[in-house]
């Protein structure tokens, strides 16, 4: 059945275009939940435990690169609806540059976590277990930036470094945006579960993608030249 001539697209009207975005994001989300399944199978294997950390974070490792496409995907979205082929050639082309900055920030975070679980135990001195916790912190705003920079360009993984750590204090509400969707991504999991945020992951992307506007568009007028 085809179309009459004339006769208007209904994918351009409001309901065609709300059913394409939702349609769109659930095919972003598809894809992630599939790039990032060995993570998700991972933990749903392991218990809540803090003993488990460093097997937390070995499941972690597929996260960084399938987020990091999720996140170019949700960038470069147009009115087509093949998500498939721009995720995957996001996660190719982005997964070497995301390992480079998310595998030494989870191995340090696990560093820390350690500390903070067990420092009381072990006699260490409470203001170490608190500078563990700011600096936990810290390293998720620091990661959060690094994850957009090199999703989205292409640095050395030492320039990316210093680059996320400078606009933490650069771009403040970058900052304060990133803490925000961080707390609430650590509620969901405390109240909830894993599997939740990961179904929510897709809304995370997306808001990342926003946040990270205003210092992608510095770093773009800054650092990169003008052949790319």
């Amino acid at each position: 059945m085809t179309r009459e001539a004339g006769a208007p697209d209904p994918r351009r009207g409001i309901l065609g275009r709300a059913t394409g975005v939702v349609y769109w994001f659930l095919l972003v989300e598809a894809c992630f939940l599939l790039a990032a399944a060995p993570a998700f199978l991972g933990l749903l294997l392991l218990e809540r435990d803090a003993s488990n950390l460093p097997l937390y974070a070995l499941c972690l490792v597929p996260v960084g690169p399938a987020f990091s496409a999720a996140m170019s995907t949700i960038a470069a979205r147009s009115d087509e609806l093949t998500v498939w082929p721009h995720f995957w050639k996001a996660y190719v082309r982005n997964v070497v540059d995301v390992l480079w900055v998310w595998v030494p920030a989870l191995a340090l975070a696990t560093v820390l976590g350690i500390t903070i679980a067990y420092g009381a135990a072990v006699g260490v001195d409470g203001f170490f277990v608190v500078a563990a916790i700011v600096f936990v912190v810290i390293l998720a705003l620091w990661t959060a930036n690094a994850l957009v920079i090199a999703s989205f360009f292409s640095f050395r993984a030492r320039d990316i470094a210093r680059l996320a750590l400078y606009y933490l204090a650069a771009r403040p509400l970058v900052t304060l945006g990133a803490f925000s969707y961080l707390l609430i991504a650590a509620a969901i999991v405390t109240f909830t579960s894993d599997w939740v945020l990961a179904l929510l992951g897709v809304f995370f992307a997306a808001f990342a993608v926003i946040n990270a506007k205003a210092m992608t568009a510095d770093i773009r007028a800054r650092f990169v030249t003008p052949e790319g």
